[in-house]
């Protein structure tokens, strides 16, 4: 590619973690991008399943990797970050893919801004796999908004892309969370700058039977109401509480409205909880939370 040195160096951080059914799939799809200055790191946590194998296999392809015990996600991710050398970084998850372009699109957005506090994204494709069941539907971001962001995390992680500057001047992720670490980083970083929409798929978000988020339960619904407590105004904490004391009530009334498919839930769902519907502001916000708690 004769342009080639118009295009800033990405790395692309892949943490991973027993998921030797799903890294191959997602290493192509990063490989195969034909970006011309690309770099693609994996930190694996110490895999017991064929992880390793298809690493090796991939080992002229991959600039580093190991396989060795970390602290969690976050940390891996950390490490990756702090071993690359790309002007724009990223990370995508050892289950999820890029789709073909992303990277040579991404490099020609940040021409020009790679000495910048900045950051692109866009949205996802998703497909959930369930046995032997495929089904497809969409991620969708929004146009950005700082304060919305400290109560619904709309970035789609796997579809957005940074300059190494404002990692730095962000800070690494908060090893203390294990489904959140995304969502408190872009608030941080929102912090130092605007971030740029795109109204374009970047990535496939995968769900499946092992998917760590759709089964984060408990667990994850206390790290999203700290950073909700944390970043947010007393309203959406709040409100974030109330549905977290009455989830399992709210959860339960929810799966039997979807079984009847009944339309318009969140107004039945106010009319279950009558408290709700004298705190909510605005009956849509129900929805966000919702959204949140019960992805």
């Amino acid at each position: 590619m004769s342009d080639s040195i118009n295009y800033p160096s990405i790395s692309v951080v892949i943490p991973s973690f027993n998921q030797g059914q799903y890294i191959e799939e997602t290493l192509l799809s990063v490989i195969g991008q034909g970006y011309p200055n690309l770099e693609v790191l994996v930190l694996d946590g110490g895999s017991t399943d064929n992880t390793v194998g298809i690493l090796e296999k991939y080992s002229d392809k991959i600039s580093y990797w190991h396989s060795k015990k970390d602290k969690g996600q976050a940390d891996a991710i950390n490490q990756g970050m702090n071993l690359s050398s790309g002007e724009i970084v990223c990370w995508i998850n050892s289950d999820d893919m890029y789709l073909p372009g992303t990277l040579l699109d991404i490099g020609r957005r940040f021409q020009g801004l790679t000495d910048e506090n900045y950051l692109i994204y866009g949205s996802a494709l998703a497909i959930n796999q369930v046995n032997e069941n495929l089904f497809s539907g969409a991620h969708l971001a929004s146009s950005f908004d700082a304060f919305k962001l400290t109560y619904d995390d709309f970035i789609v992680q796997p579809s957005s892309f940074w300059t190494r500057k404002l990692w730095q001047a962000t800070g690494d992720l908060n090893t203390n969370y294990h489904y959140v670490l995304d969502w408190d980083w872009f608030i941080r970083a929102s912090e130092f700058t605007k971030f740029e929409y795109v109204n374009k798929f970047f990535s496939i978000y995968r769900f499946h039977e092992l998917h760590k988020t759709s089964t984060g339960g408990l667990k994850r619904r206390q790290e999203i109401l700290e950073v909700v407590t944390k970043y947010s105004s007393d309203y959406w904490k709040s409100l974030y509480t109330k549905v977290n004391t009455h989830y399992a009530s709210i959860n339960k009334t929810k799966k039997n409205l979807d079984f009847l498919r009944i339309p318009k839930q969140k107004l039945f769902l106010c009319l279950f909880f009558p408290e709700l519907i004298y705190f909510l502001k605005n009956q849509n916000d129900l929805g966000v939370v919702l959204g949140m708690y019960m992805i």
